[in-house]
């Protein structure tokens, strides 16, 4: 107790009768008494009667005293129970992706089980007659499939698990066939390619006519041509085939459907950053321009990473965000603030 090792034997130190010892996970309640002294591992339960707890390199024994060397105050070195959380607290709160911290949380307190969004299983079609898959050599008028890495990359990265089959060739039937395979085993569909008005565009040689699916023209760049829609009850994105399209309209449409079905807040952080060079607009369409940011004392800034071109990955992958410029804007010119969707943490590099 904290009286009998403070007050007034600050001056010597004080001797106790040694009265035992705490045994950890023991379910012992020992007792302590006026002028005795019980070991107690780190993290044992504290004796009855008991306020305090002195290191054991602040003690000395000499078989009949424990000498306490050190005054202790109530409540010195003893965690009180309860102190984490009480009752009644909120231990997670909802739309929160669970990690380590929130898990040791939950298991701490005792709770087995809590209710969850799972992951979403999400399933990557590439479509196209010239893509080769990554590590095959390739033939001339064929390009390597880079748009199935930018997705999984970018499902995963959003918290889901991305399902990849192997590449659909430019045919309607297959492509179908594809995706009936895939939605017994994923919540999501998504295809690259094949979006646009092309009479050899799978996508809509597939769904034309058919009312599930819709294709669509979005006033953005890159990104203009969509499909949108449901096949076997699963929700369908159709992708334009640049590769930049693909990403900027994942983080447009796909990336919020995804977080919304998981439970989580949907959308990116947004920042406004001063430019450092004019980004021209575009008169009917929103503008995403890729965008490399950096701080400046309190200001945050944002410059051009390079062309515009939705064919083009080198700008996108040296970018932090999306520069938004509104349809019918002129130019966001050098020095003006513009928003900017991160999809980067600048610290990275």
């Amino acid at each position: 107790r904290a009286a009998d090792v403070g007050g007034a034997h600050r001056e010597r130190p004080v001797g106790l009768r040694p009265a035992g010892e705490v045994r950890m996970g023991s379910g012992d309640r020992l007792a302590l008494s006026e002028g005795e002294a019980i070991a107690i591992p780190t993290g044992g339960a504290v004796p009855e009667g008991a306020d305090a707890v002195v290191p054991i390199e602040l003690c000395s024994t000499d078989g009949e005293r424990v000498w306490v060397l050190q005054p202790a105050g109530p409540g010195e070195h003893v965690r009180p129970a309860g102190e984490d959380a009480e009752a009644g607290d909120v231990l997670v709160p909802a739309g929160r992706r669970l990690l380590g911290p929130d898990l040791g949380l939950l298991a701490s307190s005792g709770t087995a089980s809590a209710p969850v969004h799972p992951r979403v299983r999400v399933g990557v079609v590439s479509t196209g007659d010239e893509l080769v898959p990554v590590g095959r050599p390739l033939a001339p008028g064929r390009i390597h499939d880079a748009n199935a890495f930018t997705l999984i990359a970018a499902v995963e990265e959003a918290g889901g698990v991305a399902v990849h089959p192997p590449i659909v060739p430019d045919d309607p039937d297959r492509l179908v066939e594809a995706l009936d395979r895939l939605a017994e085993e994923v919540d999501v569909l998504i295809s690259s390619g094949g979006v646009a008005v092309g009479e050899r565009d799978p996508v809509k040689r597939a769904f034309a006519g058919r009312g599930e699916v819709e294709l669509y023209e979005v006033a953005m760049q890159p990104g203009k041509p969509q499909a949108f829609g449901s096949w076997r009850n699963r929700p369908f994105f159709g992708l334009p085939g640049n590769a930049v399209s693909v990403f900027v309209s994942f983080e447009v449409f796909v990336r919020p459907a995804l977080m919304r079905m998981m439970g989580r807040a949907p959308f990116r952080p947004e920042a406004v950053a001063v430019l450092e060079e004019d980004v021209a607009g575009l008169p009917r369409k929103t503008r995403f321009a890729r965008v490399r940011l950096r701080r400046d004392g309190a200001r945050l800034l944002a410059a051009p990473t390079g062309s515009h071109r939705s064919s083009l990955l080198t700008p996108l992958a040296g970018a932090h965000g999306l520069a938004v410029i509104p349809a019918g804007v002129e130019a966001v010119r050098a020095g003006h603030p513009c928003p900017v969707i991160v999809f980067r943490d600048p610290e990275e590099g």
